[in-house]
């Protein structure tokens, strides 16, 4: 045993050991000080469906499921618009129950339009300490051909 200290072996564990807990209980300390915002549910977009492809002129329906991540009802409004010429296609109050998911359908007048690709975006408005709202909006492109 006598032996294990004197290669310095015993030593270099020791101050490492001293290292990790000098340093891991500063680290401990500063932690406890911070102050965490924890992520708060609210509504989502489930899904929105739109063709890849249509013809101009014709209506091009946007399908989109809204959800409540939250067991209490809620009250959000929903809109829906395409970003490439600015037009609103819908825009609503929606009420879901708690835990609850709702399909909307709304029909898109392509008559006037060119050749090109248009974005949809529909967005949820925030519900009240809703913190997490990165899936309250959700956008998809599509084609429209002559």
């Amino acid at each position: 045993m006598m032996k294990y200290y004197i290669n310095g072996d015993g030593i270099k564990f020791v101050f490492i050991l001293w290292c990790f807990l000098a340093c891991g209980l500063s680290n401990c300390l500063a932690d406890e000080k911070k102050k965490y915002e924890p992520i708060v549910h609210g509504v989502m977009i489930v899904s929105m469906n739109i063709p890849l492809l249509e013809t101009i002129g014709n209506k091009v329906t946007v399908d989109v499921v809204i959800g409540n991540e939250r067991t209490t009802k809620v009250t959000t409004i929903l809109t829906v618009t395409c970003l490439t010429t600015k037009q609103l296609i819908g825009r609503e109050a929606e009420t879901l129950d708690g835990m609850a998911s709702k399909r909307i359908v709304y029909s898109w007048d392509t008559s006037g339009l060119t050749e090109d690709t248009y974005t949809i975006r529909a967005e949820l408005e925030k519900v009240p300490s809703e913190t997490y709202l990165n899936d309250n909006a959700r956008q998809e492109n599509i084609f429209l051909v002559p």
